[in-house]
């Protein structure tokens, strides 16, 4: 009787083998595709992408070496995502409107300002004022009005602008002055808004304090916004 069963089993051993397999398969087709979510190494500072033109032509008028060829990635960050809910009210929309980044179905927008910045609308025309002294940028999304927030920085650091490099990255333009407080060095932050990993790139040589100062005013400017410092 005993030998019977053994065979019994024994004959059944590759059959389950079988549906082990196929449920490692199938387990396996199920995981995230982390190309759909957008991977980190596979960034390319395009020099003829638009959205660097004008910073590029800002700093390359002081700088003619600037160029954002001459960007250097450094570490790899797991960065921290902090997700809360967002009032997307009307005078959210015509304070900040000019200064938010849709990305292609305008399901979602980028924000890199309405922290940093008090807005007012003086008489009909919109004035920026310098509020606080840390920056973040986050990443609205309009159907579940929820806030990601992907880049805090303190003093050390100033935003400039932000776009979206594909649906699943973020580039964030800016300054860093963790070592000097004459001496600015550009960065650009490039942000998985799906897992927060984050590739900053800087650039091989710093800027001046005055070479920086007034490219937001100018920013703001070509937005319709005034800019009170």
């Amino acid at each position: 009787m005993y030998n019977i069963v053994a065979m019994s089993i024994k004959k059944q051993i590759p059959f389950l083998l079988f549906v082990l397999l196929l449920a490692a398969c199938t387990d396996e087709e199920k995981q995230p595709d982390s190309k759909a979510e957008g991977t980190m190494d596979a960034i390319v500072l395009d020099s003829d992408n638009t959205a660097y033109l004008s910073w590029d032509e800002y700093y390359s008028k002081n700088d003619i070496h600037f160029s954002i060829d001459s960007f250097i990635a450094n570490d790899t960050i797991n960065a921290e995502l902090l997700i809360r809910s967002v009032d997307l009210s009307d005078d959210f929309y015509n304070l900040y409107g000019r200064l938010i980044e849709y990305n292609d179905d305008s399901s979602k927008f980028i924000d890199p300002f309405s922290y940093s910045l008090i807005m007012e609308n003086e008489n009909g025309k919109l004035i920026a004022r310098g509020g606080e002294v840390d920056h973040e940028v986050t990443v609205v999304d309009i159907k579940t009005k929820t806030s990601t927030r992907l880049l805090f920085c303190g003093p050390s650091c100033e935003i400039q602008k932000a776009f979206w490099y594909n649906e699943n990255i973020v580039g964030i333009m800016g300054l860093t002055s963790e070592y000097s407080d004459e001496y600015f060095t550009p960065v650009i932050w490039f942000v998985n808004i799906k897992n927060g990993l984050m590739i900053p790139y800087y650039y091989n040589s710093t800027v001046s304090l005055e070479e920086t100062e007034d490219y937001l005013e100018k920013y703001l400017n070509s937005k319709g916004i005034e800019y009170e410092n």
